[in-house]
């Protein structure tokens, strides 16, 4: 990569990064790209260069979820055994999911899929290969005989995440690390539901 494009790329993430920003402390809704430009100190042609409009800024930020929960994805898809898979899916989801940025971006892009369509489709794309991956998992555990077999495997998964994502928001929103008990108690609940046991 040149300077040029060096560069070109830092203005883009400064971009992005702001408007990540601006979206926390204002709302997607209520953020236009005039803020942005203004919050990342570029000029508004400046700004078109890299973003012809607000919804490509939000499906580069869909972008960049996208590869924290490949990150996420590919530590499930390492671990040969499907219990500590799952462990490790609990774990890091948590942490992805409590950090505030995170919690208070995801509210509102909740909110903001409920008016556009395309917003919620950017964003369920990269939950459905977190789904994915965890299905295969569990299918992985019910051939292997470990996991329970009679269970809805969609409907569990979607539970899974619900579980996951309720204590991490709640978290996140407070500002507060989930703890140890928490983190135990979730784990507990969840293998209780898919694994096999007395």
């Amino acid at each position: 990569m040149n300077k040029r494009e060096k560069g070109k790329a830092e203005r883009r993430n400064l971009i992005v990064n702001t408007a990540i920003e601006c979206f926390i402390r204002n709302g997607i809704h209520k953020t236009g790209i005039r803020e942005i430009a203004k919050e990342a100190n570029v000029s508004l042609g400046n700004m078109y260069n890299h973003f012809s409009s607000k919804h490509e800024l939000i499906a580069e930020i869909a972008a960049v979820d996208k590869r924290d929960l490949e990150r996420i994805i590919k530590e499930i898809n390492s671990n040969e055994d499907p219990a500590t898979a799952i462990s490790k899916l609990i774990d890091n989801y948590l942490d992805y999911v409590s950090v505030f940025e995170n919690a208070v971006l995801t509210i509102d892009i909740i909110a903001e899929s409920i008016r556009n369509p395309i917003v919620a489709e950017q964003f369920e794309s990269n939950r459905r290969n977190l789904c994915d991956a965890v299905t295969a998992t569990i299918k992985k555990g019910i051939s292997e005989g470990v996991m329970r077999d009679q269970i809805s495997i969609d409907d569990t998964v979607k539970l899974l995440l619900d579980a996951i994502e309720g204590l991490g928001l709640r978290n996140g929103l407070a500002q507060i690390k989930p703890s140890t008990v928490e983190r135990k108690t979730l784990q507990e609940m969840i293998f209780r539901m898919i694994l096999l046991g007395p």
